[in-house]
């Protein structure tokens, strides 16, 4: 019987150590005929032949497709989250805390108008921002109270007498438009612009030099820039706004209302933070 226990036991160690091999070596083998058949598949034309210069454009196209999709998801996240910002900066803002004497806290809210340089109260949805010497700054809103961009206003400097030999169309309060057109275009250097047109125009009667520029904003979207110049009471005050691509003719439109109100009235307490 002992003998026979032996004799079984290294049978069957025998046969597990002959068919384990083999069932190792034909799973390897397998696995190696996949990777070769898949190999087989992918390769189905020659490099660089018309066939494979096809597939690549359409792989091209697809990555190209996809990464536009990426920056269009993107960019609406960044202007959804600039919204919420701006209007949680707005609320904040219009609220002032003060305190009693018990120590208790009350808010008021500020209404104060913002007022133009000529004195006369701005648009309605502009609201005061940060003042700089000869600058003053505004956040332009729309009806809803969205913001749709911000504007500042300055004192270019005086108006001078006009040259017989310079056409009027040429120039603004005397200043010839080429040198308000340079201003622009130095701005737009430090600011990694680019100046796209100009022209001029009547708004409110009076004829009014306009120059179309462009910028890179967040997210890679394109702003959209537009610097009035204009003469009124012996001085050139310019008007210049920033707007998303979208709102430019939304911009375009407070732009001139601000200019009409800069030529209806120019005797105010307000320029002589801009001198």
């Amino acid at each position: 019987m002992i003998y026979k226990a032996i004799a079984l036991s290294l049978a069957i160690l025998i046969g597990l150590g002959t068919i384990v091999p083999l069932v190792t070596t034909q799973v390897e083998a397998g696995s190696h005929r996949k990777q070769n058949r898949a190999k087989k598949k992918s390769k189905k034309y020659k490099k660089y032949s018309k066939k494979w210069w096809r597939a690549y454009r359409q792989r091209t196209n697809r990555q190209k497709s996809l990464n536009a999709r990426k920056r269009n998801l993107r960019l609406r996240q960044i202007r959804l989250a600039n919204t919420r910002a701006a209007s949680d900066s707005n609320n904040n803002a219009n609220q002032k805390t003060a305190l009693k004497s018990g120590g208790k806290v009350m808010f008021v809210t500020d209404n104060a108008p913002a007022i133009l340089p000529s004195g006369e109260a701005a648009p309605r949805g502009w609201k005061r921002g940060q003042a700089s010497a000869g600058e003053l700054q505004f956040r332009v809103d729309d009806e809803s109270g969205l913001n749709i961009g911000s504007a500042a206003i300055a004192v270019v400097g005086p108006a001078v007498n006009t040259d017989n030999e310079v056409p009027s169309n040429k120039t603004v309060g005397g200043v010839s438009t080429s040198a308000l057109r340079r201003t622009v275009i130095d701005r737009m250097i430090r600011e990694e612009g680019w100046v796209v047109n100009d022209y001029q125009k009547q708004v409110g009667g009076k004829r009014v030099y306009v120059v179309v520029a462009q910028s890179p904003g967040a997210g890679g979207a394109v702003q959209s820039r537009l610097f009035y110049f204009t003469e009124v009471d012996g001085r050139i005050y310019s008007v210049a706004t920033n707007a998303a691509k979208d709102n430019s003719q939304r911009i375009e439109q407070e732009s001139e209302k601000a200019i009409n109100s800069l030529q209806r009235k120019s005797n105010s307490t307000q320029q002589a933070e801009l001198k």
